[in-house]
């Protein structure tokens, strides 16, 4: 083979051209695997919670029997279910297993971030935003939680980034309309998430950004926006409809108490006080200093709208309609929360930089101390056994269950406070400690319903009939019950042997005709 050198030097500017693709794409992807692996750490230590056995057990269904729970309740998770179907098909149902789902979506998050930042910021504010999605609370949080807001969060990102760079572009109408309809079908994860794609074009709209208006005119910059945002909502019409029928499932909210100051200000991003105090400032230092930069002016807009607009809409229509406002909900504004408090950061390493060239690195190290050390211990904590929902034990009480009952002894549920904390989705979510136990109680499975759980009989209607010689009953702290039932068991013939108290479930060991121990 003979080369000549023509096709040597178009073969090097070839690689040249290849080797800036291949390092603007190193940079994100690297930042997003690393922020993934990080919080991916301990997923597997706290046990499963309510909100987490929801989605295991839709996960679980045939999807036909998926479908026809759909129709009836959490329709604004379905996508996410179908997700989740595949996923477990594919890698089990253990939280290991299930919660890698969302700790890849966070690394897809903190990519987004870092591809937001450059294209707003700067570089250096770029960097810093990816990494701090590895610490924020609710991102560290969500890393390793068998729930949609992960996968919501990061599509939120990527929308806002093919927003930017739409305007950036002077795209054609066509393109928005391609906009808008993603964005209607990402709405399918979690309809909250449209808040975000139509507050940036409702802000664009009253405010275009200068350089979009010279190549397409503030007229057909509008028209791009609005033919987008119809798009938007058709596309997501039929989940929006889904949603309103099925509007009493959050009725609950009404009684949760989350429209607070603490509600809406730590809760929702920072989860402890100390965090969402360091963060809000370092967001306001944020903000101040974009603003000081006519070139990051219309970014800083667009990423205070992106912070807040969300929540004024969520906290509106609570007060003024029906209830409506979780704090979890704002998970859809992630990005900004990461976005605002980098730019804050570099900003104030550059003045000082500029002021006091030699103290530079001791105001970064100083920087990052405050932050860890502030989220550091929110992180680690939720890595502990009963981090979720407040103490929830899920498994550790089915292996109460595991190590000491026997094949053919009965098992009974009492109610708990709430369907979301019943000690029976112990039974759902870890059913291999349960193995050749009887259930008595079961009236219909949860997958044979358009409801999310199973119909039970109470124990007081299963007790008389019960003939093991063994029954184990696990009651939740606060059941409502929990009197009635140990008394219905001790009249048919049941003496208390022995109670195991796991953290929130109390696991209590029946025998008929024996003596108390």
């Amino acid at each position: 083979m003979v080369i000549t050198e023509r096709g040597l030097v178009q073969g090097e500017q070839r690689r040249e051209r290849r080797w800036p693709a291949t390092r603007a794409v190193a940079l994100p992807a690297g930042i997003g695997i690393a922020v993934a692996l990080v919080d991916y750490i301990g997923a597997g230590i706290p046990s499963y919670w309510g909100d987490e056995a929801a989605s295991v057990m839709s996960g679980q269904r045939s999807l036909p029997s998926l479908l026809q729970e759909l129709s009836a309740v959490d329709a604004v998770h379905g996508l996410y279910y179908m997700l989740l179907h595949v996923w477990m098909w594919a890698f089990g149902t253990g939280e290991w297993a299930t919660r890698a789902l969302s700790a890849i979506a966070i690394g897809a998050l903190a990519a987004g971030v870092f591809t937001l930042g450059r294209m707003w910021f700067d570089r250096r504010t770029a960097i810093v935003a990816g990494v701090l999605v590895a610490v924020i609370p609710r991102a560290s949080a969500l890393a390793i939680e068998t729930r949609g807001y992960a996968v919501t969060a990061a599509a939120v990102v990527w929308l806002t980034v093919l927003f930017s760079h739409l305007l950036r572009q002077g795209a054609p109408r066509r393109r928005w309309v391609l906009f808008g309809v993603l964005a209607g079908l990402c709405s399918w994860f979690f309809l909250y998430l449209l808040l975000v794609p139509l507050a940036l074009s409702a802000v664009t709209f009253l405010a275009p950004r200068r350089g979009t208006v010279l190549r397409r005119g503030v007229r057909g910059l509008r028209g791009d926006l609005t033919a987008a945002a119809a798009a938007t909502l058709i596309a997501a019409l039929p989940i929006i409809t889904l949603a309103a029928f099925q509007r009493n499932q959050v009725s609950f909210l009404a009684h949760r108490g989350y429209l607070s100051p603490r509600g809406v200000l730590v809760t929702p991003w920072f989860t402890h006080g100390a965090v969402a105090a360091v963060m809000w400032v370092l967001i306001a230092a944020g903000v101040a200093f974009a603003l000081r930069r006519p070139v990051e002016r219309a970014s800083a807009r667009l990423a205070v709208t992106w912070l807040l607009a969300p929540a004024a809409v969520l906290i509106a229509v609570d007060v003024i309609v029906a209830p409506t406002y979780n704090p979890r909900y704002l998970a859809v504004s992630l990005g900004a929360v990461a976005l605002l408090p980098a730019r804050g950061l570099t900003g104030i390493l550059s003045v000082v930089g500029r002021r006091m060239p030699g103290l530079a690195p001791v105001a970064a190290v100083v920087l990052a101390a405050v932050v860890l050390g502030v989220a550091v211990p929110q992180y680690l904590h939720q890595r502990t056994p009963y981090a979720k929902d407040g103490g929830a034990d899920f498994r550790f009480a089915a292996q109460v269950i595991g190590q000491r009952a026997h094949l053919g002894d009965a098992v009974l549920f009492g109610d708990g406070p709430r369907p979301s904390r019943t000690s029976r989705l112990a039974f759902r979510l870890y059913p291999e400690d349960f193995a050749g136990l009887q259930d008595p109680q079961l009236l219909a499975s949860y997958d044979t319903r358009a409801g999310l759980w199973d119909e039970l009989a109470s124990v007081s209607a299963a007790a008389p009939s019960l003939r093991e010689s063994t029954v184990w009953l696990l009651e939740a702290k606060g059941a409502r019950t929990a009197s009635a039932d140990l008394s219905a068991l001790r009249r048919a013939g049941y003496t208390l042997t022995a109670q195991h108290h796991v953290h929130r479930t109390t696991v209590y060991e029946f025998t008929k005709g024996a003596h108390h121990a």
